[in-house]
């Protein structure tokens, strides 16, 4: 790729981006998810299209969605001076984060253990159907990156509760909650439609 007059070597950027703690898994897992884990495109970095489209846009609208809610909901949100029985957004991500980061955890684990033929017919699937994105690399991608965000959450809302709570940091600690709940909601859809998707193509082999 070029730009301007600068040749792009994109596996060499991101061997690059990878060696950096924290943010190269991060982007890495980010990237293949823009891609839709296509394979030919492991080694290439997502272009921009592809990144407002799987993960920028779900960023923008859970952040202007937490602006909307500081600023008119305010008042029953935590403060220690003066609301302490507000709503609380840092507790209640590393309440519940770690559990469905254990869960999500456990549940990727197992499709590395899952048969053969059950790959084979989430890839068939993909060959006979419309959508040419889907299968078990995109399967596999959609499963890790939410569960990097968990981890980005938690991370996030422990670094939060070192500052002092002001109008930024219910912003942030908000954002990072709902777009926690976002992947949640992509992760069980994903869950779903696989699991659907097997279903159908089963009971169209065995009509009854």
């Amino acid at each position: 790729m070029k730009v301007g007059g600068w040749d792009i070597n994109h596996e060499n950027i991101l061997k690059i981006i990878k060696s950096i703690p924290y943010v190269g898994a991060i982007f890495i897992i980010a990237n293949f998810y823009a891609n839709s884990g296509v394979l030919s495109d492991r080694k290439r970095i997502a272009n921009f299209k592809n990144w407002v489209r799987r993960v920028l846009s779900g960023v923008l609208f859970t952040f202007v969605l937490s602006l909307l809610i500081v600023t008119f909901s305010r008042d029953g949100l935590y403060n220690p001076n003066s609301n302490t029985a507000g709503l609380d957004a840092t507790l209640v991500a590393l309440s519940i984060f770690p559990s469905i980061l254990g869960f999500g955890i456990g549940v990727f684990v197992v499709v590395f253990a899952l048969p053969n033929q059950f790959i084979e017919k989430i890839n068939l699937i993909k060959h006979n159907g419309k959508n040419k994105t889907f299968g078990a690399s995109l399967m596999v991608v959609d499963m890790a990156y939410p569960l990097m965000v968990y981890a980005v959450v938690l991370m996030g809302e422990f670094f939060l509760k070192l500052f002092q709570v002001g109008f930024i940091t219910h912003v942030l600690s908000i954002f990072l909650l709902l777009y926690g709940m976002l992947m949640t909601f992509d992760l069980i859809s994903m869950i779903f439609m696989t699991a659907y998707a097997l279903l159908a193509t089963q009971a169209s082999r065995n009509p009854k």
